[in-house]
């Protein structure tokens, strides 16, 4: 009888034992899960022009360039205007992300409510960007040929494969051609 009482005293201590040890391990886990919600959450109250608030550890601005935490994407357009003695036009000096943000696209716009998002069908960019068709008739000026009528794709070329939304974006024509197209 003593022995049984023994093996059910230890039992119930190595039961004790683990839920403690559950315990413990689930109580410094949760701050640092707590954390990362509340940067995640953080982020998300930041506003699209505010370029530090997110990339604090990369220099992705100048030194003697204006401060944007509280400058809206207008005030942006004051000087990154094309031409000469201007800072130039923002569309192939940040990603096509960063754009529609600035313009007050929210991810879930395009990506729909998902924890990752995938690249977005090219369907959804002409929802909002029109017709390709009409879209090469906006660019039939630009030298030496229109990016937008391919020989080899007339007007169908996915856009995704020149306009890249989360890296920068890239001259799909240039793997076989010498189109020094700047692309958004």
């Amino acid at each position: 009888m003593k022995n049984n009482n023994t093996s059910k005293v230890l039992i119930a201590f190595s039961l004790v034992l683990f839920l403690i040890a559950v315990f413990t391990v689930s109580l410094y886990a949760a701050p640092k899960e707590k954390k990362a919600a509340a940067t995640k959450e953080k982020k998300a109250e930041l506003k699209a022009w505010d370029c530090a608030g997110c990339h604090k550890d990369k220099k992705v601005l100048s030194d003697n360039h204006v401060a944007t935490k509280d400058m809206p994407y207008e005030g942006c357009l004051v000087c990154h205007i094309p031409g000469e003695g201007n800072a130039g036009t923002l569309k192939a000096k940040i990603p096509g992300s960063h754009l529609h943000a600035l313009k007050g696209v929210k991810c879930e716009q395009c990506h729909g409510k998902v924890k990752k998002p995938e690249p977005v069908e090219m369907s959804k960019c002409i929802a909002c960007h029109g017709a390709t068709a009409k879209l090469a008739e906006k660019t039939a000026k630009i030298k030496p040929h229109n990016p937008h009528t391919s020989p080899h794709y007339g007007t169908e070329l996915d856009c995704n494969l020149c306009h890249h939304q989360h890296t920068k974006s890239e001259n799909y024509c240039a793997q076989c051609h010498k189109f020094n197209y700047i692309v958004p």
